[in-house]
């Protein structure tokens, strides 16, 4: 599969935060605006351990200081969320969001950014900076449903956790769209996008193309 000629950028957060995202843009935890109740979701240990972790360029600090996203939904991380597997907290699907963004909308507002073939905690992954090398993205398994391994491809789970990576902070300006899993959710956030005065799309993933 090639580049996508429109590259959407994906991001999970737990359903409480839209309010304040909506109000501050998305945030790194140490950025100035960070929601000091901001709510974390999936591997907890692994989310601490990402404020230590190296990016591998001149001055581009540690993950930590990025705030990530995928390049499609189904990531084996919602699948640990919604069955609470390996340590990670459950919870329902319908109370997870997709903050979506577009590769075009970070480069058009000048964000620093990199973005790995893989989970970026990996050794094996490897960074960009260069959207010549969008094309090292495993495109076929980021977009699908399916990414288990198996003897055809032992590092399918690995690519499908590829990470697109902004530095520091996100305007609001740069969310596109949220989707969510349940009516009840889309009409909602509809009301508080009017509430707030914004105009943003909300979705529900009717068609599972996003949520299992």
């Amino acid at each position: 599969m090639s580049v996508p000629k429109k590259i959407h950028l994906y991001r999970m957060v737990h359903w409480q935060n839209i309010a304040t995202i909506l109000q501050n843009g998305l945030c790194c935890k140490n950025h100035p605006n960070a929601d000091a109740n901001y709510i974390n979701i999936g591997h907890q240990q692994l989310i601490l351990d990402r404020h230590t972790y190296p990016i591998p360029f001149k001055n581009s600090g540690t993950l930590g200081e990025y705030i990530p996203f995928y390049f499609g939904g189904h990531s084996p991380m919602l699948y640990l969320i919604n069955n609470g597997y390996q340590g990670v907290q459950q919870l329902p699907q319908e109370d997870i969001v997709f903050i979506v963004s577009t590769f075009t909308k970070i480069k058009e507002t000048g964000l620093e950014f990199v973005f790995t073939d893989r989970n970026a905690k990996l050794s094996l992954a490897n960074y960009y900076q260069s959207e010549k090398d969008l094309d090292k993205i495993q495109w076929n398994i980021v977009k699908s449903k399916y990414w288990r391994n198996d003897e055809t491809n032992v590092a399918r789970q690995d690519y499908k956790q590829a990470e697109f990576l902004v530095r520091n902070y996100i305007p609001v300006s740069c969310i596109t769209a949220i989707v969510v899993k349940t009516e009840q959710r889309r009409l909602f956030f509809i009301n508080l996008a009017k509430e707030l005065g914004i105009e943003l799309e909300v979705h529900r993933d009717g068609n599972s193309k996003l949520f299992y």
